[in-house]
């Protein structure tokens, strides 16, 4: 045999096994209309499931989902490094997988009340993908805890928590119902905001007719050295056929596996899609990219990713689980990164009505690189009250509860029932984000609230941050604009360039931290205090020398009882310089006060008076130069924000000027995701 010939065959196949994975790869299609057993190579001989895609993809492989269709399917790739997306037509719907399941087959009940067999244990139901409402009392609004009390392993103790314990909940309103009697709530949820910053979900498994329930399980959490037992908090009971009783209210019975449906607008439930939440989970996917899918209504997760992923132009709505306190974390999240997950994008998503957290991310520290979440929009995270998971950090839009060196910048969040983003670890930035309407349900929070050191937040405009007071007790509303918790000795975060505006409380809650940089923030028309600075409140519990550098801000109250700083005197704050203060209604816009706002001696300041007395005061100070210097004088400021990655010119409608007095008629010239404050001179308004 020629020799030539054999070295010549053996280069070539050599040179095959070294080609690389991605010049071999192959895709898969997948359609509603496909079958398992073709080989699923060509959009005319398309697999039926995701599921068998996943199964025979290899690494490098694509899987595509046919556009307009439902998968209804809970996955896990497999395999590293696969790209899922859509094909089909550019005007059709994204691909969905779906949590849930069509219930079909109603028949009336009694009166407008509809039923339906189902194989699922259902846990949210959805016409035509809105929510409906489990039966529920009241119908809305909620009824109040009078008295309540816990009872530990060891015997009964108020404000104490204990393995194996019980509650005792009093609300003589009870007694009223038209069906009240001994028993009558036992396995029905009391869904209860049980203090100003968490929901919990309980089974009753006690009711003696004259308004006591006895709730099983534990609180979330200890009740500390607070005394919250008659304060008010709101609280509803579901979870019982006989109290459906009103359009958009459902039950399911577990035990026969049937829904009651009463339809909203009188409808007929077998003409509308009515869709059952079953599985956990949608897709779950390591080193992976996924574009231009839609998760629906999974009860835990609709995207679970690992490793480096990209996911972008993708939607998630409707996801979500109804977790009881012993399901601790549970609740649910449209995309959740779990610990590998290192150098991914998450970018230009949609995320809507999700019923706890749209992202979660619980990163370990340590992993290499940064990952990026942009140029996401995120509506309604969370804003459902009492749904969605028992206990602290809940209902947030994007939640970095664990990871390092997040940047989360240029998303878009519109309402969420607490946090509209939360960094709960060091080093993480929060930057360029637009934040609407945070802290709906829910208080003690901010629109950016962070639980850890060396934050960087920047450039974000922060906007009517009001606090969910409807359901709370007698307790504050302290929902910020931005909040640095005070919990731990946290330090050397970067607060700049962010605009907090019409916040229910504060505009920057700044306690018991250290060496932080504030500088070239607006803060106007907040509702307590444009700035509050203290320590944990109690003196000597902590380093009273806070050395921070806060400068070139703008402080600016615009009505009573609003102020611009508090300070609590026996803290040194560090260097304050050139920073703007002005109320128009005092010519005392400062208040010192010992501990807590209301806990402790107050004492309203001028400017010249907290030079005079503190040595670390700014010196530097800038004040409205047409100050009047009257009391209840009236307000002529006004805020032009541009929420957009462009500068702008907005009109004026007069003649204006700026807080060093000079002279501005036309317009404005706004830079990118910022803010001015001006006074109007004349004209009209």
């Amino acid at each position: 045999m020629n020799t030539t010939i054999l070295v010549g065959l053996g280069v070539v196949i050599v040179g095959l096994i070294a080609l690389p994975r991605a010049t071999l790869a192959t895709t898969y299609y997948v359609s509603n209309q496909g079958d398992d057993r073709n080989d699923g190579l060509t959009q005319g001989a398309t697999l039926s499931t995701l599921a068998e895609a996943a199964r025979r993809a290899q690494s490098g492989d694509k899987v595509m989902l046919r556009r307009g269709d439902v998968f209804r399917e809970s996955v896990d790739m497999g395999a590293p490094d696969i790209e899922v997306n859509a094909y089909g037509a550019a005007d059709a719907d994204m691909p969905v997988v779906s949590g849930s399941v069509p219930i079909t087959g109603w028949r009336r009940y009694k009166g407008s009340i509809h039923v339906a067999e189902t194989d699922a244990d259902v846990g949210y139901l959805f016409v035509g993908r809105r929510l409906m409402t489990i039966a529920r009392y009241p119908n809305t609004g909620w009824v109040r805890t009078k008295v309540w009390r816990e009872e530990t392993a060891g015997g009964e103790g108020r404000r104490r928590r204990g393995a194996g314990g019980k509650t005792f909940v009093t609300c003589r309103d009870l007694v009223n119902h038209a069906r009240n009697a001994e028993g009558y709530w036992v396995g029905a949820n009391i869904r209860w905001r049980h203090h100003s910053w968490w929901y919990e979900t309980r089974p009753v498994v006690g009711y003696d007719g004259a308004g006591e329930l006895t709730l099983g399980d534990r609180s979330f959490e200890g009740t500390g050295p607070f005394d919250w037992d008659d304060k008010g908090w709101g609280f509803y009971l579901d979870g019982k056929l006989e109290e459906l009783d009103a359009p958009g209210e459902w039950y399911f019975d577990p035990e026969a596996h049937r829904v009651y449906l009463y339809p909203p607008d009188g409808s007929d439930p077998n003409e509308l899609l009515v869709e059952g939440s079953a599985r956990s989970t949608g897709l779950r996917v390591r080193d992976a990219a996924v574009r231009n899918v839609c998760f629906r209504h999974q009860k835990d997760v609709g995207l679970e990713i690992d490793g480096r992923c990209v996911v972008e132009g993708c939607l998630f709505e409707g996801i979500g689980r109804d977790a009881t306190v012993s399901e601790r974390g549970a609740g649910g999240a449209g995309l959740n990164a779990v610990r590998s997950v290192r150098e991914a994008r998450v970018r230009n998503n949609e995320f809507r009505n999700n019923l706890n957290h749209s992202i979660a991310w619980w990163q370990d520290p340590q992993s290499p690189g940064s990952s990026v979440i942009e140029h996401n929009t995120v509506v309604n995270s969370g804003t459902v009250p009492g749904y969605g998971g028992s206990g602290s950090w809940h209902a947030v839009g994007i939640l970095i509860g664990r990871g390092a060196n997040v940047h989360v910048r240029y998303n878009w969040i519109e309402g969420t029932g607490y946090a509209g983003i939360l960094l709960g670890s060091d080093g993480n930035v929060a930057e360029y984000n637009v934040i609407r309407n945070a802290m709906s349900t829910l208080n003690d929070g901010a629109g950016i609230y962070t639980n850890c050191s060396r934050s960087t937040i920047r450039h974000n405009i922060i906007l009517d941050v009001r606090g969910g007071m409807e359901s709370s007790g007698t307790w504050p509303n302290i929902s910020h604009g931005i909040w640095l918790e005070f919990l731990g000795n946290y330090r050397e975060s970067i607060v700049e360039g962010n605009t907090c505006a019409r916040c229910g409380a504060d505009g920057l809650f700044l306690t018991n931290n250290y060496q932080c940089v504030v500088r070239d923030n607006v803060f106007y028309d907040n509702e307590r205090f444009q700035l509050l600075l203290s320590g944990r409140g109690e003196s000597g519990s902590e380093d009273l020398t806070q050395e921070h550098l806060i400068v070139g801000n703008v402080l600016h109250a615009t009505r009573p009882p609003q102020k611009v700083l508090y300070f609590d005197p026996r803290f040194d704050y560090g260097t304050l310089r050139a920073n703007y203060y002005y109320s128009p209604h005092t010519d005392e816009p400062l208040v010192a006060g010992t501990g807590w706002p209301g806990t402790g001696h107050e004492t309203s300041l001028t400017l010249a008076s907290w030079q005079r007395d503190c040595a670390w005061a700014d010196r530097e100070a800038r004040t409205d130069p047409g100050k009047p210097g009257r009391h209840d004088a009236a307000d002529h400021s006004e805020i032009f924000i541009n929420d957009s990655q462009a500068a702008k010119s907005i009109p004026l409608d007069g003649a204006y000027r700026d807080l060093d007095g000079n002279p501005l008629e036309g317009s404005v010239e706004v830079a990118p995701l910022s803010s001015r404050v001006l006074i109007r001179i004349e004209g009209p308004r």
